[in-house]
């Protein structure tokens, strides 16, 4: 049960030689140089996942669900980012919720809980997922590794690519992650049922939207032999406007005050 509910607390954390086809109009070439060129943006994201699994302990069957909502700017140039993180959690029967302003400046994560602001160190998956929120260098790596056809919209260019599970986990450079995770552990084992990205790009090769499903049956075997299949759903867009728009952002009143985040929860 232990593992069970650790993988349940992490798994939200989760969360990407083509052939892209040249009569399209758009290459490679075009979609990476567009990448690296993006130096500013706003950004919409939301989320959500569901799960349910049978406890193999008490045979009641446990269910969560949680959905989220981002909206944000960020600066490369500048390295700073800034933005508001909404989550309502659903869990045994409890609600969580929570509605947090975040700033981020260069490897520094800030949330700010109750009008005050916390330090959110590197170890915690919340800095993690903060992070790593808008590293569109993964489409590239899809580019690479899958056999990609680019199709032409009416407005710019599109494409959708069928996934699994350890191939976005490789795709976005988490595999050191669970690696680590699960280090020394063969007690764990990933379905892909189902699985897609679809980027859409605008005529440029600049992405503007980007979304993820994923259906998976996660077994979990305990050391006295019990397995316990997690089955999880998972979807994410996001959506980028204003690129390369002017954006001035400023640290927030009271940032140099901030507290350890491990203060929230103590």
């Amino acid at each position: 049960m232990k593992k069970v509910l650790a993988f349940v607390l992490m798994a939200f954390i989760v969360f990407a030689s083509g052939c892209i086809g040249n009569s399209v109009g758009l290459t490679e070439e075009k979609i990476v140089n567009a990448i690296q060129n993006l130096e500013t943006a706003r950004y919409e994201q939301n989320f959500s996942m569901s799960m349910y699994f049978v406890d193999p302990d008490t045979n009641e069957t446990v269910n969560f669900s949680m959905a989220g909502h981002v909206v944000g700017i960020l600066n490369k140039t500048a390295d700073l980012e800034t933005g508001n993180m909404s989550i309502v959690m659903h869990i045994m029967g409890m609600d969580v919720n929570m509605d947090w302003p975040y700033f981020v400046n260069g490897t520094n994560v800030y949330f700010n809980v109750d009008g005050q602001w916390y330090y959110v160190p590197p170890s915690e998956d919340l800095h993690n997922q903060v992070q790593g929120s808008l590293n569109l260098d993964y489409i590239k790596n899809i580019l690479d590794e899958k056999n990609v056809t680019i199709k032409k919209l009416s407005d710019g260019y599109a494409f959708r690519v069928n996934m699994t599970f350890w191939e976005f986990v490789n795709a976005t450079n988490q595999s050191s992650y669970f690696t680590e995770m699960w280090k020394g552990d063969d007690l764990v084992n990933v379905t892909t049922n189902s699985g897609w990205v679809e980027v859409h790009f605008r005529k440029d090769g600049t992405p503007t939207y980007v979304e993820t499903y994923m259906n998976l049956t996660v077994t979990v075997r305990d050391y006295d032999g019990k397995t316990t299949d997690i089955h999880m759903t998972v979807h994410e867009t996001v959506t980028l406007s204003d690129i390369n728009e002017h954006f001035a952002i400023t640290a927030p009143k009271g940032i140099e005050k901030a507290r350890n985040f491990d203060e929230v929860f103590g």
